[in-house]
């Protein structure tokens, strides 16, 4: 009787191919993280024998149960992925996705901050009085990672990143390595948070800026809790992208070149930065402002 491996052994092939081919590091580790899910949903036993158009339907409708279609989709690129690179090595003579439908998936309209929330955002994370060391430490860490991304528009992954040697305060600006797309870009720093910066205690160039009081850099995971937990532990709830959204919507307010803040955002097409202008209301109500009082 034939023996087939189980899908868990093929996972570090199909890791170092995904290495190989320029994968970065995080990007590797969600394409595995939903391989893995994948394989836990068929089973432990499961051989490469198990993965056909079938299960992979079933997975789907069983994923779209609990989660959005953007997830439902991304799930079904990794196995995709998975099974053509499966092809290519000879463990299989088909890709059982190829008759897969993808969900659809619509982008939700970017919301930055209003000004009451900002107002309210600036109070909750004023520092108090009469913290303990260890608290004071993580509340000042908490502060400068907001201001990351408020006034730098730092994505969540790039904030978690940062190390000091990126950071120039004498020339005010810090750069963004190896960002969205693998590209680097420098961004000016604003006054309020040279200023935060400037308060942070001693650290080393290749410490985090946003970190633990050890140097070593949060994972994304971790920094998520400051949005998931800390913020609606002080009454306020909003997401992190949105202070990236407040950033760009409050340029472009101030006269901001569409194309200067496409650069400031890291974005690769002013497509995108153009979805998250679109929308503001202040803009749209000095558009409809220009009508005349009386025709």
């Amino acid at each position: 009787m034939a023996h087939h491996p189980t899908l868990k052994t093929h996972t570090s092939a199909y890791r170092s191919y995904l290495v190989a081919h320029g994968h970065r590091p995080r990007g590797v580790d969600r394409y595995l993280d939903q391989i893995r899910a994948f394989i836990a949903y068929l089973g432990a036993s499961a051989t490469m024998d198990d993965v056909h158009t079938e299960s992979i339907t079933e997975y789907q409708e069983h994923l779209a149960r609990r989660c959005s279609s953007g997830t439902v989709g991304n799930a079904l690129t990794c196995i995709r992925s998975f099974c053509r690179w499966a092809l290519r090595a000879g463990l299989r003579s088909d890709d059982p996705t190829l008759a897969i439908q993808w969900p659809k998936r619509t982008k939700p309209a970017p919301r930055a901050l209003g000004q009451s929330e900002l107002r309210q955002l600036s109070k909750v994370i004023a520092v108090p009085e009469e913290l303990t060391a260890a608290k004071h430490f993580t509340w000042c860490r908490n502060r400068r990672a907001i201001f990351l991304m408020l006034f730098a528009g730092l994505r969540i992954s790039e904030a978690a990143a940062l190390r000091w040697r990126d950071v120039d305060l004498e020339g005010r600006y810090l750069v963004v390595r190896d960002g969205k797309g693998g590209k680097d870009r420098s961004v000016p720093l604003h006054p309020i948070l040279l200023a935060e910066l400037n308060k942070a205690p001693a650290h080393r160039p290749n410490w985090a800026v946003a970190g633990k009081s050890d140097g070593s850099g949060m994972a994304v995971k971790s920094m998520s809790h400051i949005f998931e937990r800390w913020l609606p532990e002080r009454g306020l709830t909003i997401s992190a992208h949105q202070l990236r959204h407040s950033f760009a919507t409050e340029l472009l307010r101030k006269r901001a070149d569409i194309r200067e803040i496409q650069e400031l955002l890291g974005h690769e097409s002013l497509e995108t930065t153009q979805r998250y202008l679109a929308l503001d209301p202040e803009r749209l109500r000095a558009a409809v402002e220009l009508l005349p009082d009386e025709w």
